[in-house]
């Protein structure tokens, strides 16, 4: 099965929840939280015109997807820092990437996540590149270059990095779907991503994903 089939079939589990803790390494039970996929349908006119404005061979496996599914909301969670159901992971539809990129260029109300360190180095160049993936609310993103020598490539950028993030994360659109199925609570742990819940004491605390369960029924 091609991973994009494979990546789908994660959306037609029946019931599915991650196992989070606190501390990831501790002896703490772990608190299970029901999450939820949300699969948008084919893209409208404003989609396929974007994608075609970026199609180009390498990134034929990532228009081929947003052809079939213009966007996607992948573990919707309550999050309690803002009172409603968020996912972790939200692909933009193909409509919004130039507005949702305007944010992390020059000026745009994020660009200090590229600029506040090195990353400035690549996304301040000569190669075109788009934003296409909010993680967990933002502003950390999810980005692909449309050329040069990073064509085709998924970056993850962030105004603090906990890794080198100079460095893709997926050689192409594919490896990154790859990387999901593989263990998404293990991408989430990667990307920092965690289930916001509220404690006892009316504190808001991020809960880190350490498994995650295809169906709790």
């Amino acid at each position: 099965m091609s991973p994009s089939g494979a990546f789908l079939e994660l959306f037609a589990n029946r019931s599915p929840s991650l196992r989070t803790q606190f501390h990831v390494d501790s002896d703490e039970t772990p608190t299970s939280v029901p999450v939820s996929h949300r699969l948008c349908s084919a893209p409208g006119p404003k989609s396929l015109a974007c994608l075609e404005r970026i199609r180009s061979d390498v990134l034929k496996q990532f228009c081929d997807f947003y052809l079939d599914h213009d966007g996607l909301e992948f573990c919707r969670t309550h999050d309690a820092r803002y009172g409603e159901v968020r996912p972790l992971l939200e692909f933009m539809p193909a409509w919004q990437f130039e507005r949702f990129t305007n944010r992390y260029r020059d000026n745009g109300d994020r660009a200090w996540t590229m600029d506040l360190n090195k990353s400035k180095s690549i996304y301040r160049g000569s190669n075109s590149w788009i934003a296409f993936a909010e993680v967990d609310s933002g502003p950390a993103c999810l980005t692909i270059f449309l050329d040069g020598e990073k064509a085709g490539s998924i970056f993850f950028a962030t105004p603090q990095p906990w890794f080198n993030i100079l460095r893709p994360i997926a050689k192409d659109f594919a490896g990154l779907l790859s990387r999901v199925i593989r263990d998404p609570a293990a991408f989430f742990r990667l990307i920092r991503a965690t289930v916001s819940l509220r404690g006892t004491d009316g504190q808001n605390y991020g809960f880190v994903p350490v498994e995650y369960v295809t169906d709790t029924r």
